[in-house]
């Protein structure tokens, strides 16, 4: 993704292009099998066992996303970092982590309070565990992640993939119901604390003298305030409909929120953590920086357009094929939001950027406007129910997206027109893939079972959209081929 240094035996663009293939090769297999389990547990689960996983993970999630006080993006993004650093660093996350657990154990109750129903209770209070398995793995991470050393981080998550999809698929199949996600979440970051430590070994003894006065602990606090906010935004959906619709709708909703998600939550965490530590290594030099955010997202819209706007198009097929037939009622929910996914993907391709050339804040105020506008958006919404959460994405994101990605083009000194220009060709041959599938289901309805019409209509989108971008952007796709090669 970014440019050769041709004076270097393995370049900087080499280095990271490696890395993406790396972690991108490592996701694949562990998310094939995560993909695969989840799909099975999807199956043997219920819309009520997702509802009680989702409004425990509310209050947990915020809490999470805040547990090392953005200490490991500090250790990425600092140019020089000294390891009489890491206790202190060591001190911020210990502290959090722990306050972390025993905040938790105390709401427990409260939380199901506010959701009306108990069963929340005891299963937050074991969610807590997390915090301090947490709390052994965020420095060894964050120092693989600085020194772009993803072959080994890759191997870490591969590992990590099977230890979580094994156990929420063994405990579906044993018929523990929601405690089988619990169950995964847990091993997930088992498995994280023993082989970071094993990849990576950081001592966690703390030293709290130099704690409110360390660099790197107030820009930790800033990253810290806009995963706040970032939580908060995210999680208004849920926390909304949780609330008025009840465990059934919103159990469906999160299934169609992940179904679409899975593409964002699972390739684009990699993207970022490259991204991220790659602008950290260029943040002095502005057109490096400009050139590269505008090839990622080049690539980003040849990619997203067509998987989120095709996923749209085949839904009607797919999803009471691999998820049941109790998850119809989740097709329409999840061709609505289908549409706004791939702006959601560039909004978050763009703050690594941001983080890498120390600007923060201004992302900091980005995720406040995107919190204040949907919010606003969902609680309109959710007064027509389900598709009204829905639709409160589809009207309300395009708003908050135009606004925030106009400040973070105008902070790189980008313009919308070189923004428009990497994304106008793979969006129109996407629409037309889209609406040429939808005119041939028309014609196959009758005549085909869903399977063999599932295939003819994927096929169908395929073609369509290849054709047309080897016509109107061969040479996007020519240099996407090239990077990957090297």
């Amino acid at each position: 993704m970014l440019e050769t240094e041709r004076e270097r035996p393995l370049s900087f663009q080499q280095r990271v292009v490696r890395s993406f293939l790396w972690m991108g090769g490592g996701q694949v297999l562990g998310q094939a099998v995560t993909w695969l389990s989840t799909l099975v547990v999807i199956r043997l689960l219920t819309p009520m066992d997702y509802g009680l996983m989702t409004m425990a993970m509310i209050f947990l999630g915020f809490l999470f996303v805040i547990a090392d006080l953005g200490i490991g993006a500090a250790a990425i993004q600092t140019r020089e970092l000294a390891e009489e650093e890491l206790p202190t660093m060591a001190a911020a996350i210990l502290l959090t982590c722990g306050a972390g657990f025993f905040l938790t154990q105390l709401a427990a109750p409260w939380l199901a309070v506010f959701f009306r129903e108990p069963r929340v209770t005891p299963i937050v209070r074991v969610l807590a565990l997390n915090f301090p398995l947490m709390a052994i793995y965020h420095l060894p991470q964050a120092r693989l992640v600085r020194e772009l050393e993803f072959d080994v981080k890759a191997r870490v998550d591969l590992l990590v993939a099977f230890a979580s999809a094994g156990t929420s698929l063994v405990m579906a199949l044993a018929g523990a119901g929601v405690w089988a996600l619990v169950g995964g979440v847990l091993a997930q970051n088992a498995a994280r604390a023993l082989f970071f430590q094993l990849a990576r070994p950081t001592s966690l003894a703390p030293d709290f003298r130099r704690f409110f006065t360390n660099p790197l602990v107030q820009f930790g606090v800033v990253i810290t305030l806009d995963r706040i906010l970032y939580f908060m935004y995210s999680y208004a959906d849920v926390t909304i409909g949780g609330r008025v619709l009840g465990k059934e709708l919103i159990g469906l909703y999160t299934v169609a929120v992940t179904v679409t998600s899975i593409p964002v939550q699972k390739v684009m965490p990699i993207v970022n953590q490259i991204s991220f530590a790659a602008f950290s290594r260029i943040q002095t030099e502005g057109d490096r920086v400009r050139r590269n955010v505008l090839r990622a997202v080049q690539f980003a819209g040849l990619l997203g357009f067509p998987a989120f706007l095709g996923m749209a198009a085949v839904a009607p097929e797919f999803v009471p094929l691999l998820l049941g037939a109790q998850w119809g009622e989740a097709v329409l929910p999840l061709q609505l939001l289908c549409l706004v996914v791939p702006l959601k993907m560039f909004s978050t391709l763009l703050p690594p950027a941001l983080f890498g050339i120390g600007r923060p804040v201004v992302n900091l105020v980005n995720v406040l406007i995107d919190f204040l506008v949907m919010t606003g958006a969902l609680l309109i919404g959710v007064n027509y129910g389900l598709l009204g959460l829905c639709l409160a994405w589809v009207i309300g994101f395009p708003i908050a997206f135009g606004i925030t990605t106009t400040r973070t083009l105008r902070t790189l000194q980008l313009r919308w027109r070189e923004f428009f220009g990497q994304i106008a060709t793979p969006a129109l041959a996407s629409i037309t893939m889209a609406v040429s599938v939808g005119a041939l289901r028309l014609v196959l309805v009758d005549l085909l079972p869903t399977v063999p019409r599932l295939v003819a209509l994927i096929a169908t989108g395929v073609a369509v959209y290849a054709g047309l971008i080897l016509l109107t952007a061969r040479s996007a796709v020519t240099e996407l081929q090239k990077v990957l090669q090297r």
